[in-house]
């Protein structure tokens, strides 16, 4: 899955020419102030459609876009091909010629209308056994000596949050999670590293991830698991879905490693209370 995270511009205030007017009047004024209005439909190429929600990262908005793609899987519309969700919108590709790019968005808006007649799957919480620092960890130090922080403050307030996943991308089913703590809050790496094992646990600025395979990365990473998750040869290929939720409590290097070769659901705990 691809993540499909769109930055919008703001609406600027129109602007007049000094030699044919200085005034700006009610009319003006009022089309500047004009608030968006989403949900907003975009058609993306020929055969995809945008449909985005408030510029901003949080589970109220995002229950909004679980909505909608919990919709559209319980009934499909005709010629539809996939549903993406991402943080604040929901890519929808389609046959275009088994249905056309109006067509297609009249059916979304007519869904969107009656968004109450579908139920969200519960929200469901894994607990995924994470050793921290050392080899595990290279990046533990540096995250504690530039928030001001011991390495195990960083390790107990990392590990006690519970981490809403807002969709999976950008590779091999990767959670990209919120809710990182501000008090351990960093950019990126200006230089990412070209290789971090599997199971790395990470973070930039309020995101966190659970890497499932190899691969190269610009955040910080404190810790390590051991759980699979990540297996190309079933569907899914991992139990963990947008509007689940992720904790990683610190566990000894030993029992961290007693995990190799076990997989992400049977990291499955209780329901989590949020949806």
């Amino acid at each position: 899955m691809s993540p499909w995270v769109s930055i919008l511009a703001g609406t600027a205030a129109p602007t007049r020419h000094p030699a044919i007017s200085t005034t700006i009047s009610e009319e003006d004024i009022g089309a500047a102030c004009v608030p968006e209005v989403y949900p907003r439909l975009q058609p993306i190429g020929e055969a995809g459609v945008l449909v985005e929600y408030e510029p901003q990262i949080s589970l109220k908005v995002h229950r909004k876009v679980r909505q909608l793609a919990s919709a559209l899987e319980q009934q499909p519309l005709p010629g539809m091909i996939e549903v993406v969700p991402a943080y604040r919108s929901l890519m929808v590709s389609f046959h275009p010629e088994q249905i056309s790019l109006a067509e297609i968005q009249a059916a979304i808006e007519e869904r969107l209308e009656h968004l109450n007649e579908f139920s969200l799957p519960d929200s469901r919480l894994f607990r995924i056994p994470t050793v921290y620092g050392g080899r595990h960890g290279p990046d533990l130090e540096h995250i504690a000596q530039t928030t001001g922080q011991t390495c195990a403050e960083v390790i107990e307030l990392f590990s006690s949050q519970r981490y809403p996943v807002y969709f999976l991308g950008f590779l091999c089913c990767l959670p990209y999670m919120g809710g990182v703590p501000l008090r351990l809050q960093l950019p990126r790496l200006t230089t990412p590293r070209t290789f971090l094992p599997a199971g790395s646990v990470g973070m930039a600025n309020a995101q966190a991830v659970v890497l499932p395979i190899d691969q190269p990365s610009g955040f910080h990473f404190l810790g390590q698991t051991f759980v699979g998750l990540y297996d190309p040869h079933q569907f899914p290929p991992t139990p963990i879905r947008p509007g689940d939720f992720v904790e990683c409590p610190a566990v000894s290097e030993e029992e961290a490693l007693g995990w190799k070769g076990r997989f992400v659901g049977e990291c499955l705990g209780h329901g989590a209370s949020h949806s």
